[in-house]
């Protein structure tokens, strides 16, 4: 490897990609031959897709008798009545494989679960059972549709909470709320307020849910000391020799490195309690209401733990209020600040009253730490020949993603002061 390196120094090139991707489907995910030399024969192929399509949706993919068999099989195992009259893909989501069923005129959610992405499926969904079933009974005593404003899991006949099946995949099942959809990245400082309203009635109706409850899915989530310690691992081991490309973007993290662990020093001091969080808030987890654009709430909540409450409202205003997407090529990103003043005043609404000092004073801070997590994950990714699923059309994708995320932080630093005076604005109404 290091005559190679001398030698061969553009092995960052699309055969190595290609090359790399193989070997990440023998090694981990175990798939056939044919998937293996559907992603060497497509050089644009998005590997999650082809590295682990499931028995299911090649099913889906043939001819209509083994579709309908196989999804009535897997149906017929929860405690629902009715003959599947319809079957059809829905979202965007990259992680867990999701269909709309319509099953005795009632409309269901069928997910199969990623298992290589959670490793213990069996404890996302304990967590998901606790904090749904929580969420009904407060919906309830508030007057309201539990059915309307949140998810519910069906168990299986056998009183479980998914189904594993012989080939050892995972299904769960859960009710279709058939009036609301996926909210778009907001555009209005009105949309903003909704985006980040969900986020705060979430964390409103769970404040006295006993957050030790639950399992810890994604371990050393938001620890930053990890992640500098993965970023430095990647930068020595430099497997595609992309370091010495990067040096900026490097120096631009190390120059920070000192300013990422605050909360998390707040919440082992006890200045900020642990709550439950939803960890994954971004405007596309937002479910809203498809005539009135009302939040409704929030979804996917495989990523539920317990954690620092103000590290959500960070990751909503990270994603909606930027001027663009992380996927943008270089974008002139930005923090658009009649965005953030509706999250601010979305959020407030619901979790003013309840914050504790110490979170209101890092509100703006965990806004910036998410900005700055983010693009290390992305950078971190580039470095290691972007281990984690993504599409490959571009091999600098994360790159791109990186360099957009700081900056956006150079941005969040130069409005610090605007957004601090926003902030306690806001707060000085509630």
């Amino acid at each position: 490897l290091p005559d190679g390196k001398k030698v061969f120094p553009q092995m960052q090139s699309a055969c190595c990609q290609r090359f790399m991707k193989t070997v990440w489907l023998w090694v981990t995910v175990k798939v056939d031959a044919r998937a293996v030399r559907d992603v060497i024969e497509d050089d644009k192929s998005d590997l999650y897709m082809s590295g682990r399509r499931s028995t299911l949706l090649r099913n889906w993919s043939d001819h209509g008798g083994r579709k309908m068999l196989k999804f009535e099989e897997i149906i017929s195992k929860f405690q629902i009545e009715g003959e599947i009259t319809d079957v059809k893909p829905l979202g965007h989501g990259t992680v867990n494989h999701t269909y709309e069923i319509v099953c005795g005129g009632e409309h269901y959610v069928l997910q199969e679960m990623n298992h290589i992405v959670f490793k213990y499926p069996t404890e996302v969904m304990n967590n998901l059972f606790l904090v749904t079933e929580y969420l009904h009974e407060v919906i309830e005593q508030e007057g309201r549709d539990p059915q309307l404003e949140g998810l519910t899991f069906i168990r299986t006949k056998a009183g479980n909470q998914l189904l594993q099946t012989e080939n050892g995949s995972y299904f769960r099942l859960y009710r279709m709320i058939c009036c609301g959809e996926e909210m778009e990245k907001p555009t209005t400082p009105e949309q903003a307020y909704e985006a980040a309203n969900a986020v705060g009635v979430f964390h409103r109706r769970l404040r006295d849910f006993d957050s030790s409850q639950l399992g810890v899915t994604v371990p050393k989530l938001h620890d930053m000391k990890n992640a500098m310690r993965q970023l430095l691992d990647a930068v020595r081991a430099d497997i595609c020799f992309r370091t010495s490309d990067c040096q900026e973007q490097i120096q631009f993290v190390l120059d920070r490195s000192k300013k990422l662990n605050e909360i998390q020093e707040a919440i082992e001091s006890k200045q900020i309690p642990k709550r439950v969080t939803h960890n994954d808030t971004r405007y596309s987890n937002v479910l809203i209401d498809s005539d009135s654009k009302k939040a409704i709430c929030l979804i996917d909540l495989d990523t539920v733990m317990p954690g620092a409450s103000i590290l959500d409202f960070g990751d909503a205003v990270r994603a909606g209020a930027a001027t663009f997407t992380e996927d943008e090529k270089f974008g002139n990103i930005e923090l658009d600040m009649d965005l953030f003043r509706g999250y601010v005043q979305g959020y407030c609404h619901e979790m003013g009253r309840i914050l504790t000092a110490k979170e209101k004073e890092l509100m703006v801070y965990a806004v910036w730490l998410m900005t700055m997590e983010s693009g290390i994950h992305f950078l971190t990714d580039y470095l290691s020949g972007d281990r984690n699923m993504t599409n490959f059309s571009d091999e600098r994708q994360n790159l791109y993603r990186a360099v957009n995320q700081f900056f956006l932080v150079l941005d969040i630093e130069e409005k610090k002061e605007q957004m601090d005076e926003i902030v306690a604005a806001v707060l000085m109404k509630k």
